[in-house]
């Protein structure tokens, strides 16, 4: 019996595979997006209540305190980070706006840490799923995003345990 050689077949990432590898890994996101034109990622937390603006803000806080941190034990500058937010009668979302160009799993994995521990139960978060080589897999495909040519902007969701991945509308150009 003749046996054959494993390969390991990679599939080159493009941003959809960069939006679901972010989704898969990091179960605390409720969506995220990509825009391979400005190179930024916005990665979404749902807190499931409205959370009192003292609480938003020390959230704010401790998220750009943590990342500049990182950044600065990493031997580089803090990075750009800018953070939104959007409440409702019963749930509280939160953006972090960031440049691919210095984002890191370590960072994306602090922010999702920082979530979990600050919000538990009320964070409105998938369900995690260790597997091994997942976390290259994403290294990977952030290496590649740093490199993308201007394409499609891409939009992912977390919607009943699974992780959909759509190509965004362009906007259209106005008329004068």
């Amino acid at each position: 019996m003749e046996s054959y050689a494993q390969e390991t077949i990679r599939v080159l990432p493009d941003s959809v595979s960069f939006v679901a590898a972010l989704l898969v890994e990091f179960p605390e996101f409720a969506g995220a997006a990509f825009d391979p034109r400005t190179g930024t990622v916005r990665l979404t937390l749902l807190v499931g209540r409205r959370l009192p603006a003292r609480g938003r803000l020390k959230f704010v806080r401790r998220l750009e305190d943590s990342i500049a941190v990182l950044h600065e034990l990493q031997g580089g500058p803090p990075p750009r980070a800018e953070v939104r937010w959007q409440t409702g009668p019963n749930f509280t979302r939160f953006e972090l706006v960031r440049s691919v160009e210095d984002l890191t799993v370590e960072e994306v994995r602090v922010v999702a840490q920082l979530a979990r521990e600050t919000f538990g139960t009320d964070l409105l978060a998938g369900e995690a799923n260790f597997e091994e080589g997942r976390e290259e897999e994403l290294r990977y495909a952030l290496e590649h995003a740093r490199h993308l040519r201007p394409t499609r902007p891409v939009v992912g969701l977390r919607e009943g345990g699974r992780v959909l991945v759509y190509y965004a509308r362009r906007p259209r150009e106005r008329m004068p």
